[in-house]
């Protein structure tokens, strides 16, 4: 049992040491980043103070810093590697600049400046044409918005990755736009309107609503049309309200949010077309009017007369 257990220790030290982990070919950003350590100064406070918070015996089970310490602990290349640009193949260079080529790290950076540096792909002025190699239909978009007009004036607006978290690269969910928004919409940074993170809420959870009830007509389209109705203009409506979704996330850019509202409004009426042909309103049976019947009211009075009627004859024998 025991030489059994150990020629299996062994092949897993072989495993380790002889199988190469797989890593995107000749690229020594994802070689050298991917070993970093992912614990930068003010991690290692926060995990201080955990520990201290351990030591002491306290009750708080930290759930208040809990996504704090998770966002701050985790390593650019862990975010990266979970999203989508890894998917895809976007790689460090792509947005940083830089040679992935070369192996040691002067000459990977030697092409590239400081986030800071107003010339950097990554400084926040420039962060939308960065994106928008990719992104041109939401770069076009932005430009059209009051925050890029502002952003151009080297003022205080939001760009790219103050809704889409750097590395991550996520969506946001409906919840978090009032966080999000309400960061400069708000009568304490007085940047009017002040409802936009509430709209901005509001709006998020329609797509999601447009998303479910397109799926939930494609379901019936399909279930209508195995019994042999004809949906192809219901299929039609379905078609016409997907495509308004996939430009719904593009349009979203421009922070119109009456237009956004039209246009979502428009994916939302061509449901209720889909849905009226194949789910069509049931019209109840009409219904006899049952013939009245004497309530107590009623019998009451005919046990009187029928008393009445007695005594009157009794009287006359």
């Amino acid at each position: 049992m025991y030489k059994r257990s150990g020629i299996f220790l062994l092949l897993i030290g072989i495993s380790i040491f002889f199988v190469p982990n797989v890593t995107a070919s000749d690229n020594s950003c994802i070689d050298c980043h991917k070993t970093i350590s992912p614990f930068i100064e003010i991690q290692k406070q926060f995990n201080q103070i955990r520990v201290e918070h351990l030591e002491k015996n306290v009750t708080c089970s930290l759930e208040c810093h809990e996504d704090r310490v998770r966002q701050l602990a985790t390593a650019n290349y862990q975010q990266w590697s979970e999203s989508v640009h890894a998917l895809k193949g976007v790689t460090c260079e792509n947005c940083h600049g830089g040679d992935p080529k070369i192996a040691d790290k002067a000459g990977a950076h030697k092409e590239m400046t400081k986030r800071t540096d107003l010339e950097s792909p990554v400084y926040y002025t420039n962060v939308p044409a960065t994106c928008g190699k990719c992104h041109s239909k939401e770069l076009q978009n932005f430009q059209g918005s009051k925050h890029y007009q502002k952003l151009e004036a080297l003022k205080l607006a939001p760009t790219c990755t103050t809704c889409h978290a750097p590395h991550r690269f996520t969506l946001l969910d409906p919840e978090e736009f009032r966080n999000f928004c309400g960061n400069c919409h708000s009568v304490y940074k007085k940047v009017a309107p002040y409802d936009i993170p509430v709209k901005a809420e509001y709006l998020m959870g329609g797509v999601n609503k447009l998303k479910f009830n397109i799926d939930m007509v494609n379901n019936d389209i399909f279930l209508a049309k195995k019994n042999g109705t004809d949906v192809s203009q219901a299929q039609k409506h379905a078609d016409n309200a997907l495509g308004t979704l996939g430009n719904l996330a593009v349009l979203w850019h421009e922070f119109n949010l009456t237009h956004f509202e039209t246009e979502l409004d428009k994916g939302n009426a061509e449901i209720k077309r889909a849905q009226d042909i194949v789910k069509p309103v049931e019209t109840s049976p009409i219904k006899t009017k049952a013939k009245d019947t004497p309530g107590f009211t009623g019998i009451i009075m005919l046990i009187s007369m029928a008393a009445v009627l007695f005594l009157i004859r009794r009287n006359r024998d």
